[in-house]
């Protein structure tokens, strides 16, 4: 099962993926031991095809994604000997399959931003990204994340919040707004680079070069 697992994700088949997990859905286990690998493909297609699982077993198998998602809070944990490299990232997969049904889960991938191990906060970050992306309103209260986000020291987790601030931008409150848009501005000339997941692939941005991008779609006079 790993292997054809594997191999669809290497050729980028996600429709395979899912027949798979149709036929057994173990397949959503072995799809999470894959995407703790975040420094290759194979491991942010798995982290994708987990979303698109999710959005059916969310209606078939709901018991089964619940128990998924109490096992990865806890890898998270102290007591579980291990580390969820990936958590954050699933469950905000998982949980954008249905951000009404699982809204309990939202605050509690939150929660993550503060545990002592900062590696895991651009990935609360992509969590929030993934979920607001179906349901801005489930993230909407937690806005004052945007800004924690974007004096992070990852690039990668700055470039996350940029995005977050792009969705939740119709709905920030005007103090947030203000004080997210200087921080925006503050970014402008930030040379730092990540590598980020998009469309089956790697894609190399620049901090600023999309601050500069957010600054105007979110925060230039004809857009307000």
């Amino acid at each position: 099962m790993k292997q054809a697992v594997t191999a669809a994700l290497e050729a980028d088949d996600a429709e395979t993926v899912l027949t798979l997990a149709l036929q057994s859905r173990k397949v959503l286990s072995v799809l999470v031991r894959l995407a703790y690998d975040k420094e290759t493909l194979v491991g942010w297609r798995a982290i994708n095809a987990i979303g698109k699982v999710a959005s059916v077993f969310v209606k078939s198998n709901y018991d089964f994604l619940r128990e998924t998602i109490r096992k990865l809070l806890w890898s998270l944990s102290d007591e579980s000997g291990g580390i969820g490299w990936a958590a954050p990232e699933i469950l905000g997969e998982i949980v954008s399959a249905d951000p009404v049904k699982m809204a309990d889960i939202v605050p509690l991938i939150l929660d993550v931003y503060s545990i002592e191990e900062k590696v895991f906060r651009p990935g609360v970050l992509y969590a929030l990204r993934r979920i607001a992306e179906v349901r801005p309103e489930s993230v909407s209260p937690l806005q004052h994340i945007i800004l924690n986000g974007l004096c992070e020291q990852e690039p990668l987790a700055r470039i996350y919040a940029l995005e977050l601030t792009e969705l939740l931008n119709p709905h920030l409150t005007p103090e947030n707004r203000e004080c997210i848009k200087d921080q925006v501005r503050n970014l402008a000339q930030d040379r730092s680079e990540a590598w980020v997941y998009r469309n089956g692939g790697f894609d190399g941005l620049e901090v600023g070069q999309f601050a500069r991008h957010i600054e105007k779609t979110c925060f230039s006079p004809i857009n307000n």
